[in-house]
């Protein structure tokens, strides 16, 4: 072999080299991950990310060798970025009509529901006309909770970017109804330290679960290794441990 061919052979070695054990194995890429910044699944302490599906995707993250981490993103930012892109994994997306065809649905980890929350001793919104009758209501922008809203007829909304501005908005009185989850609603009440009774469950819009979710423009193999990571956790009792932690729904 001439001098040309051995540097040749020496350069494709290097390459060869720096390439992951993942690609040399002839496995998928590695995923983006992505998560709506919206408490308790995600949220900022002391400059560090943590929450309940944050640390949920941590964990399927660490099992399967990743060297990546989640991007945290703003909700509508983050629905979109599932549902536009190529080999993207949400770690949760409510599952609605409206996009049960724009992503893979791999796990469900939230079960709950959406009702209309009023403060104790204010109109309540225990039926859908009392609902209607109120000024304004809160609920997300590019959320399945306003999406229920609209679907049940309720037009005056707020739309506002989080959990927490529309529980304090409610507390002010610069809404008279907030749109929301039961688990969004016990964070909040227990991050403000506030009585469990300070806010009254009204009527409920609909039933409400969240999924890890994948793009459709995913490899089956990443899904595959998804979901049986998630079920062997929640096997393991990880997904009631992390959910009891943040008070949420399962």
């Amino acid at each position: 072999m001439g001098k040309a061919g051995v540097v040749s052979l020496l350069m494709l070695i290097g390459l060869w080299a720096g390439v992951s054990p993942c690609l040399q194995a002839g496995e998928p890429p590695e995923p983006r991950v992505v998560c709506s910044n919206i408490a308790p699944f995600v949220f900022s302490e002391q400059g560090n990310y943590r929450g309940y599906a944050y640390e949920l995707g941590q964990a399927v993250m660490q099992r399967l060798g990743y060297r990546g981490g989640v991007e945290v993103q703003p909700l509508a930012r983050a629905n979109r970025t599932v549902q536009s892109e190529a080999n993207v994994i949400a770690l949760w997306v409510g599952r609605i009509p409206e996009r049960e065809a724009t992503v893979h649905w791999i796990y469900p980890v939230v079960v709950d529901d959406f009702s209309v929350y009023t403060v104790k001793g204010h109109p309540v919104a225990a039926t859908l006309e009392q609902a209607k009758a109120l000024k304004m209501l809160g609920a997300n922008i590019g959320a399945a909770n306003a999406i229920a809203a609209q679907r049940q007829g309720l037009e005056r909304i707020e739309l506002i970017t989080s959990d927490d501005a529309n529980g304090r908005k409610l507390l002010t009185g610069r809404i008279d109804g907030w749109i929301a989850s039961r688990s969004a609603v016990n964070y909040f009440l227990r991050l403000h330290g506030l009585p469990d009774d300070t806010l009254v469950k009204g009527v409920k819009l609909s039933d409400y679960q969240a999924w890890v979710v994948a793009s459709l423009q995913s490899d089956p193999a990443v899904r595959a290794a998804w979901q049986a990571t998630l079920h062997q956790l929640e096997l393991e009792g990880e997904l009631s441990r992390l959910a009891e932690r943040y008070r949420i729904q399962r």
